[in-house]
């Protein structure tokens, strides 16, 4: 008789003995093969017919989608079948292929055909408790090999590795018939079981426990196969082969090159010679684990490219989110000269400032409310509290009198929402004009710079609090401070990538150079500090990229010579 082998799902096996004169392929479960799982293959699809001893033929039903052989389509005659021929119905692929017994049958024909007048008689029943004669062999092999390069091509065209892994280990188990399989990776040392199945296709649980790992390593560090086929007698040194009464027992390793990135186990209980791994199986094996660990590879690969592209997107994202949280221009105030920018590095922090303008406020006039802060962490996340940020602060602005309670109420707004490990420095600053002062609170931020204009010097001031997010309340270690801005006086606010600007031979800029440097250039325009403070921070790098963004917010008194409205 022959056989169909049939792939399912890409490498899972399925044999079928063609023992009868007419087999039935198609979707309805009384079908001979039952093909339920594709949505292209018709009720009645085709059918194979014996037309004598070791001669079939295959006939499209009038499907819808098609039968082919070798991937010419056929119609509703007959056409003749022989060894290796491969067989797609819908996206189904099967091989056909001939037994002992049909070589028998197909020999003797020949035989007999070429002997005028002579009788044909019928092949002689094959004796089952025989050794495999090499015909049969070479059947067998033939299917492997085939059913190997339709998988080879599954394996090739899947670039999910969960996925793929998954196919190498269904593949593995139904090309050697094992009872089960363990896929294996190493990282860092450390086996990681990706994939434990059994012929069944059911997940094996806990599989660190249900195989030998002694061995697994042994293969890791070797890079050479492991086979037995006496697993009692042969591996009676290792102690969990015993206790798992193992007979048959194949690891493979998964090498690209001369690296091996995990291993194919394979193992069987039975004591039948039928489930005794051999060295056919060990080559087969070794030829697939070949092509398996280069398609591991490719799709880890694949998995880093995706995983960048990922990346450089969300940090276009974020780089957008940012842009659009910064003040789209800079308010116009009658005695003030501000300004404020920042310079985002390659990998984009969570820097943010503004600019809210106070309209009249408890009668002190016109005034202007400037602010400051740095999100922890990088990319999209931090750019969303941003914007939960600048969303709470302008209308708690308007509604709360002065810098720090509108940090408190901001606080336990975004506490609830930030988790664990996420948190927010923040400066918050307003002007009050009548009284020539500017108030302040620091929530966990950098420490404010004073220039003072009658000195042409700069100074540090206090700064201390709590950075948001941390917990709900932090009113008690938050206080409001209060400076007096003279004419020509600045301050000078900045987040922590100007100080930690990183120069080719690993210096910091540090706060001390900063606060010198505003101390030689304070008695600039408010946008010309801006500007100069970013010149320096790039000559101290020398122009290499950023590791974080870079805000500088300056807001300076004006001169009386300068107060024009």
């Amino acid at each position: 008789m022959a056989r169909l082998v049939i792939l399912q799902h890409g490498a899972r096996q399925q044999d079928y003995e063609i023992r009868k004169d007419r087999v039935g392929i198609g979707y309805l479960e009384d079908n001979d093969v039952c093909i339920a799982d594709d949505e292209e293959v018709s009720k009645l699809h085709a059918v194979i017919e014996q037309e004598r001893p070791g001669r079939y033929r295959l006939r499209d039903l009038g499907s819808l989608n098609g039968t082919y052989i070798n991937e010419r389509q056929i119609g509703p005659e007959p056409h003749r079948l022989r060894t290796g021929d491969r067989i797609r119905v819908g996206q189904t692929p099967m091989f056909f292929l001939h037994t002992e017994e049909d070589e028998q049958a197909l020999i003797a024909e020949k035989q007999q055909d070429e002997v005028p007048g002579s009788k044909r008689l019928a092949p002689m029943p094959a004796d089952p408790s025989a050794e495999p004669s090499p015909v049969r062999s070479s059947s067998r092999k033939i299917g492997d090999l085939l059913v190997l390069l339709e998988i080879n091509k599954e394996l090739n065209a899947e670039t999910d590795l969960s996925r793929l892994l998954e196919l190498i280990m269904d593949a593995a188990i139904h090309l050697i018939r094992a009872d089960r399989g363990f896929l294996v990776l190493v990282s860092d040392g450390e086996l990681q079981f990706m994939v434990a199945r059994n012929v069944d296709y059911r997940v094996v649980h806990e599989p660190e426990f249900q195989i030998s790992n002694s061995i697994i390593r042994r293969v890791v560090n070797s890079g050479e196969p492991v086979l037995t086929s006496n697993a009692q007698a042969d591996l009676h040194d290792v102690q969990s082969v015993v206790d798992l009464e193992l007979r048959s027992l194949l690891c493979i390793p998964l090498r690209v090159k001369t690296r091996v990135l995990g291993t194919l186990y394979l193992d069987s209980r039975e004591e039948t010679r039928e489930a005794a791994f051999t060295e056919a199986d060990r080559d087969l094996l070794m030829a697939f684990s070949d092509q398996a660990a280069i398609a591991i590879e490719n799709a880890r690969l694949l998995s880093e490219v995706k995983e960048a592209e990922r990346v450089r997107e969300e940090l276009r994202i974020a780089s957008m989110i940012q842009s659009s949280l910064l003040p789209r221009e800079i308010p116009r105030i009658a005695d003030l000269d501000v300004a404020g920018d920042m310079v985002t590095a390659a990998e984009v922090g969570g820097d943010y400032f503004d600019f809210i303008t106070t309209g009249i406020d408890r009668g002190r006039g016109r005034g202007i409310v400037a602010c400051i802060g740095d999100v922890s962490g990088k990319g999209v996340p931090a750019g969303l509290i941003m914007v939960m940020a600048r969303s709470v602060l302008r209308p708690l602005v308007a509604q709360l009198p002065d810098t720090r309670e509108v940090i408190v109420a901001a606080n336990r707004m975004l506490a609830e929402d930030l988790k664990d490990g996420l948190f927010m420095s923040l400066l918050l600053c307003q002007w009050d004009p009548e009284r020539g002062v500017l108030r302040y609170t620091v929530a966990g931020h950098e420490k404010p710079i004073l220039y003072r204009a009658r000195e042409r010097s700069a100074e540090l001031l206090e700064g201390g609090g709590i950075v948001l997010g941390v917990m709900e309340d932090i009113g008690s270690v938050l206080v409001e401070s209060a400076v007096e801005l003279n004419p020509g006086d600045a301050l000078f606010l900045y987040t922590d990538g100007a100080t930690e600007a990183v120069a080719p031979d690993g210096s910091l800029f540090g706060v001390e150079k900063l606060v010198a440097g505003v101390g030689e250039f304070g008695h600039l325009g408010a946008r010309e500090i801006v500007d100069e403070t970013f010149r320096r921070v790039r000559r101290h790098t020398r122009g290499a990229e950023l590791r974080d963004d870079v805000t500088v917010l300056v807001i300076k008194r004006k001169r009386l010579e300068d107060t024009a409205v």
